[in-house]
């Protein structure tokens, strides 16, 4: 039985960019998500402990759920060109931080995380994800829990771990029946709609007394009639909101290479992008010799 980190690549590195600010290298190159990556993941391993880590990263969107909807993640900004700049940097950051790097070319790595949680799960391991992405809630169990980041320019604010208990405290609905609730809701953040008139709290109570959207169709006689036509006249919508936020969990999970921390070459790739901070940070944590910790 082992504990395992699942993180969220691109997540941890947009937080990282919008969190630490402007970082440059003196001669200009952004390192501001590298830094905040590097930052994050010692926090998290200081917290959990896991045996191993894994990072996913995307390599676009999913063509299957573009073909459900469009307009899928269509109102999502460009990226910020300094941050599509370190992106492989980041990449190469998490291998050298002794983490496995998953990536599908046409897969949302979100899919993959997901589909390698349950995997490890049904092993026996502990799985801890570290995400802001709510959708991870839908996968959430006794062996599987979500780590919520802090709120951005809160420092008293930490990671937070959200098991079955929490995921009912905050969305009144067991994970189980987060993807019904999201597709009664809607998913701003992926530009899915909800069904008009149900809220948030409508949708949880819909799901506390029907179980499931099955179970809500069956009982509609039973609904005020203006929420039981809009359910009607969007049920297809409905079906196609459920595929497009459930989780692919059928996607292949083969061995992973794991290794230890390359600590000359991290403390080379901290070179290379002038953040001497890290370099101290690292020579304490893998207790390596202070003298020429500073030779370019």
């Amino acid at each position: 039985m082992a504990r395992v980190l699942l993180v969220d690549g691109h997540n941890i590195a947009f937080r990282g960019y919008y969190g630490i600010g402007e970082l440059n290298r003196r001669d200009g190159f952004p390192t501001g998500a590298i830094f905040g990556y590097a930052s994050t993941i010692w926090r998290l391993e200081d917290i959990i402990r896991p045996e191993y880590s894994v990072v996913f990263f995307d390599l676009g969107r999913s063509a299957q759920r573009r073909e459900l909807l469009p307009e899928y993640k269509a109102q999502r900004k460009p990226m910020p060109e300094e941050l599509r700049l370190q992106l492989p940097q980041v990449r190469r950051l998490a291998g050298l931080m002794a983490a496995a790097v998953v990536e599908r070319q046409d897969v949302e790595a979100d899919d993959l995380l997901a589909s390698r949680a349950v995997a490890e799960a049904e092993r026996g391991n502990f799985v801890d994800i570290a995400s802001s992405d709510k959708d991870f809630t839908q996968i959430v169990s006794h062996s599987i829990t979500l780590w919520r980041p802090p709120v951005m320019g809160s420092p008293s604010f930490r990671w937070a771990p959200m098991g079955p208990t929490e995921v009912l405290a905050k969305f009144s609905v067991r994970p189980q029946q987060m993807v019904d609730y999201l597709s009664l809701v809607g998913d701003a953040a992926d530009n899915v709609p909800g069904v008009p008139r149900i809220g948030a709290k409508t949708a949880a109570r819909l799901l506390q007394s029907y179980g499931s959207i099955e179970g809500i169709f069956a009982h509609c006689g039973e609904l005020p009639p203006a929420i039981a036509k809009n359910l009607r006249d969007f049920a297809d919508d409905l079906e196609r909101n459920r595929r497009l936020i459930a989780f692919d969990l059928s996607l292949s999970q083969g061995p992973l290479e794991r290794h230890s921390v390359d600590c000359q070459a991290l403390l080379a790739f901290f070179r290379e992008f002038e953040l001497n901070s890290l370099i101290k940070k690292a020579a304490t944590r893998y207790g390596l010799r202070q003298d020429n910790l500073f030779c370019f």
